[in-house]
C-alpha cells in the first residue's frame, strides 16, 4: 500500500476544502488511506522539510510530491495515488 500524506496548515485557507475531499475520497475509495501532517507542529515542520514541501495544502505519495497548492480534484488525487 503506498504512504499517502497530507500536509495541511491550521491557517491555510484552502486546507479545509483540501481535507474535506480526502475524507469524501476515502469514503469512495475504502482501499484508500492517507495521514493528515499538521505543519504548525515540531513534527510536521521536520517531515515537511525532509520533503522540501514549500506550499500547502500538499498531497505527498511515497515521499514524492505529488500536488502542491489549491484546487486540486478526486481525479487528481486519483492520478496521484496510481
Amino acid at each position: 500500500m503506498r504512504r499517502v500524506e497530507l500536509f495541511f496548515s491550521p491557517v491555510c485557507p484552502y486546507c479545509p476544502h483540501a481535507r474535506e475531499l480526502l475524507k469524501q475520497y476515502k469514503m469512495n475509495h475504502p482501499d484508500f488511506d492517507y495521514v493528515e501532517v499538521d505543519t504548525y507542529t515540531e513534527a510536521g515542520i521536520e517531515r515537511g522539510m525532509s520533503l522540501e514541501v514549500m506550499a500547502v495544502p500538499c498531497l505527498v505519495v511515497d515521499d514524492v510530491i505529488k500536488l502542491s497548492g489549491w484546487p486540486f480534484t478526486a481525479d487528481d488525487i486519483t492520478k496521484a495515488v496510481q
